[in-house]
Parts: C-alpha cells; structure tokens; sequence
C-alpha cells in the first residue's frame, strides 16, 4: 500500500507536534515544517522529514514546498497548526504567518494534491475566533477569525479538485509546554473542569485525533466546517455559567 504524505506546518511544538506522532504511528510520511528544529527525541520518529521555514519570509515557501514535493511526493494532507512567537510588531506578524503564509502555502500546493485520492486541509484555528479572550492581543482574535473565514472559501474554491478543508477551533487545551502551569495551578483546573459539561480540559490528542479523522475517508462528505473543541463549555448561557462560578465560589443567589 503506498503511504500517505501529510504535510504539518508548525508541526514542533504543541498540537501541531501531537498531530506529527498521530500520523507517523499511522504510517504516514510526515514533512514537519517549522521555523525551529524539533526536539531530540522527535527527530527519532519514524518517517519524519524536517524543513526549516520562517513563515515571516514569504519569498521561501515556494522553493521550500517544491522540495518537500519533490522528495516526499504529492500531498494527502495538510495540517496549519502555526502560531506566532516573534517580537516584531504583533498585528503585521500575526496575520503574516497565520493568514497570510496560509493562503500562500494553498495557493502554492493546491496543484500538487494526490488526485487518486483526493486530499484534506485541516486549519487550528481557536475559540478565539468567535469569542474574546483577555490573555490574547487583538492581533490573535482576528487571525484566528480569519482562518475560520478561509477555510470557507477554500472548501468551495476546491472542492471539484476532491480536496476537503476544515477548520478546528479548540478551548483550552493542555500541551506539552503548558501541563507545568495547570499542575502549579490545580484550583483553577478543578473549577474550569467543574464548569464543562464533558468534565475535564481538552488535551493535544483530542485535536491530533480529530485532525486524523477529519484526513480520513471516513469524513469524505465533511467539508468548510468550524469545528469547537472545548466540552461543550461554549454552549452555555451566560448566566448559567455565572451561576455555576457563585455555587462555587460560596455566593448566596437568591431566586
């Protein structure tokens, strides 16, 4: 059987690496393109391919994708699981690499999908695309947003090619990088859990599971959708949630 070739951008870090070990330990070729090299350990993973890329640099991605093609072959699926760390100006540098680079990489690759099997393209975007979280700068919300919109455009634009797009847009996820915080802070753990109907955080394999289901057959007549990972902690009204917080924190409400 030949392998698939599944293409993650941002794939050495976070979610994006999680979604690199679920498709190597499918058997996939997997071409993990980032702008840092991947940790020791990762380098080990069975048919993994690195390619160095600062998505801030537009003028590279053509030359860096006709290689990637070029030695791995047509593409079954690409993951954008990018996100933006540099310290230039947060506005120019988010849209850059979260939009801008995306559209472009498309642009670049949408020729070069297996047409005997058509493809799948699946954007990380966040909930933040729907709904405003302090913690991030405007920058982030509207990147995030951005995506969900492409992700649309480009489901329609190529569709009749047999290449289906998706959009995830995770809650609160614990990554690799980020379990020492939720460790130090087991309080506000156990009240975020007490709050989602589903009862725990999402956690990197949630998303690398539904990204491999959504690159599967089994989800050919799924495309341009926004799919909410978070428990369902976004489905609740407002004050029910307020509600939920008072009980917990001791608040007398009277009815």
């Amino acid at each position: 059987m030949i392998k698939q070739h599944s293409v993650i951008v941002g794939g050495t870090r976070g979610i994006g690496r999680e979604i690199v070990k679920e498709f190597s330990n499918q058997g996939h070729i997997v071409s993990i393109v980032g702008r840092r090299e991947p940790k020791a350990e990762d380098k080990k993973i069975l048919n993994a391919h690195f390619w160095m890329l600062d998505l801030a640099e537009q003028t590279n991605i053509a030359a860096t994708f006709q290689k990637i093609i070029h030695q791995n072959g047509k593409i079954n699926n690409l993951i954008f699981s990018q996100r933006f760390r540099g310290e230039s100006d947060p506005w120019g540098g988010e849209l850059e690499v979260s939009l801008t680079a995306t559209k472009n990489i498309i642009e670049c690759v949408k020729e070069n999908f297996n047409k005997s099997e058509g493809g799948a393209i699946v954007i990380i975007s966040s909930i933040a695309s729907e709904y405003v979280a302090d913690e991030q700068p405007v920058s982030y919300h509207v990147g995030k947003a951005g995506l969900v919109q492409l992700g649309r455009y480009y489901a329609v634009l190529l569709g009749p090619k047999g290449i289906r797009v998706n959009v995830i847009s995770p809650g609160t996820i614990i990554k690799e990088e980020s379990k020492g915080f939720y460790q130090d802070n087991q309080e506000l753990v156990d009240m975020y859990q007490s709050i989602v109907p589903l009862g725990r955080m999402g956690t990197s394999q949630d998303i690398a599971q539904l990204v491999s289901f959504l690159c599967s057959s089994k989800s050919s007549f799924i495309t341009g959708q926004n799919i909410v990972v978070d428990g369902g902690l976004s489905l609740q009204w407002h004050e029910s949630l307020a509600r939920k917080l008072a009980q917990l924190s001791n608040i007398k409400v009277t009815r």
